[in-house]
């Protein structure tokens, strides 16, 4: 148990400094198919450690969806500041319910 209990933190750690990573790339203007390549890896921890059933991968899964969606014929643009604003909002919340999944 304490073996699951080390990887669930572990896990944690990572998807907290991925979503961290994500909004300064956003600032320093990364291009879109790198954001959604980033938003991915992360929506697939986060699915790990949510043991409460908390609705924050559908979300993930939706901003993803409709980013790619909106960008799919121009993976090499970089995300409007409007976008941007929005993603990064998006983000901050996630981080504030990041531990209340375990």
């Amino acid at each position: 148990m304490i073996s699951r209990r080390k990887s669930l933190e572990n896990t944690y750690n990572k998807a907290k400094d991925s979503l961290f990573e994500l909004m300064d790339l956003l600032e320093i203007k990364i291009d879109c198919s790198y954001i959604l390549e980033e938003l991915e890896e992360i929506k697939h921890l986060v699915k790990k450690i949510n043991l409460v059933n908390d609705t924050i991968v559908d979300e993930m899964d939706s901003v993803y969806q409709k980013l790619y969606k909106k960008y799919k014929n121009k993976l090499a643009a970089f995300l409007p500041p409007n976008e941007s604003k929005k993603l990064t909002n998006s983000i901050k919340e996630w981080i504030r319910r990041l531990p209340l999944l375990f």
